[in-house]
């Protein structure tokens, strides 16, 4: 009698079901339309240069819609009370070893630049299998023997973050700009011809930014929308479905797996959007440098969201907001850390006609990367070691935990 009532799923239950189709749906109808998008490109020669990002989106909505689908299949075995007989919780640890794929698949890249009549679909489908890979890994040994303990909630909390997470971030980002453009206009209205803007907006678009670019207030409008206003917006709320395991009371350990799945679902389709336009790129180095930047990306999203989770989980179970709020200033100065770096040789070169080699650009961001992956190993290390230690059953993160059982109740 315990069993059954043990086996009964909760409204959670049910939305996560239910979203998780209409995600299912919704991507896998992008990445069909891609498809079909790339023969109607063929036919249109302005449209033929667009023909890599279509693959590129194709590919990428392909494997966003089969995460999705993993989500749709676990939680129906809660939902129908399906209970498959348990397997141990192995560690997987070839997985830590799936980084090797990244460098061949670059390799590929570069002799697919170097090819003569080289397939179109073959760059943008190594694009998404080298962040596809990349983001495997980071995840793995984040989690570490925690691997596809909860698949359920885990495959639930990336798809909610890549789908309504984005672009609820993306409807406030969106709002903010037209705020803060507008306010601009106004200050700066006596110094610039709006209409003579508008006109060559239109006419030229090129020369509108060139002429954007040369004026300081703009720009900084731009870096503070880059390096401040982004990084506040998306820590805020990229990991917004933590706050539904609020009522559980999570563990710490919980709180950072809950929090590296949904930055890890955020960084991962903001990687595939950016690949879009990145593969419009001219040469190897250029694509080599999108590739490794959305790597960083991912590194970046996927740690600074297990912080924030972890400090969420914190703070509820100690009833204080002050882990929290540590976790998010946390997250928030790496972010900003990262944009800054990542836009300042450009900055430099529109304030005060700088040039910053592109070398230096590099090694400080490979520092950066590698002083955040230092961090990551770290503390992922610490936090799943104490929570084996302790060894809390309560925590429906550990192998004993029944497939058919409701991971959200309270």
């Amino acid at each position: 009698m315990q069993e059954n009532k043990q086996r009964k799923s909760t409204w959670m239950d049910t939305a996560q079901l239910v979203v998780s189709i209409l995600i299912f749906i919704v991507f896998l109808g992008i990445a069909v339309f891609s498809f079909v998008g790339i023969k109607l490109s063929d036919r249109d020669l302005p449209l033929r240069e667009f023909t890599p990002g279509i693959w590129a989106m194709g590919f990428g909505f392909l494997f966003l819609a089969g995460i999705s689908l993993v989500s749709v299949i676990s939680s129906r075995e809660v939902y129908y009370g399906i209970d498959r007989p348990r397997q141990p919780n192995k560690a997987k640890k070839w997985l830590n070893w799936s980084i090797v794929l990244l460098p061949i698949l670059i390799l590929d890249g570069y002799f697919v630049f170097n090819a003569q009549n080289a397939p179109d679909f073959l760059l943008p489908l190594l694009t998404i299998l080298a962040l596809s890979v990349a983001m495997f890994w980071i995840l793995k040994i984040g989690l570490r023997n925690y691997w596809g303990a909860n698949l359920k909630r885990d495959s639930g909390l990336f798809s909610f973050s890549m789908s309504f997470g984005i672009l609820y971030i993306m409807l406030v980002q969106i709002l903010l700009l037209i705020f803060i453009v507008t306010m601009a206009l106004v200050v700066v209205s006596d110094k610039i011809d709006l209409p003579l803007m508008m006109e060559t907006l239109s006419t030229n678009p090129e020369r509108f930014i060139e002429t954007l670019s040369n004026n300081p207030t703009l720009v900084l409008i731009a870096f503070l929308m880059i390096a401040v206003f982004g990084p506040l917006i998306e820590e805020l709320f990229k990991t917004i479905g933590v706050w539904f395991l609020k009522p559980r009371v999570i563990s710490p350990c919980e709180g950072w797996i809950a929090g590296l799945m949904s930055g890890a679902g955020f960084g991962l389709i903001e990687a595939y959007l950016y690949s879009v336009q990145g593969l419009l790129m001219p040469s190897f180095s250029d694509w080599l440098y999108l590739v490794l930047g959305r790597i960083g990306g991912l590194l970046l999203h996927t740690f600074a969201g297990g912080i924030v989770g972890w400090g969420l989980a914190r703070s509820w179970r100690e009833k204080s907001p002050r882990h929290a709020l540590v976790a998010y200033l946390v997250a928030f100065l790496l972010h900003s850390l990262w944009n800054t770096m990542a836009v300042a040789q450009g900055m430099l070169l529109s304030l005060h006609s700088i040039q910053l080699p592109d070398i230096v650009v590099y090694i400080s961001l490979g520092v950066l990367f590698t002083g955040i992956l230092l961090a990551y190993l770290s503390l992922s290390q610490k936090i799943t070691r104490q929570a084996h230690n302790e060894n809390s059953s309560e925590t429906p993160y550990m192998s004993q935990s029944p497939t058919g059982i409701s991971n959200w109740r309270a």
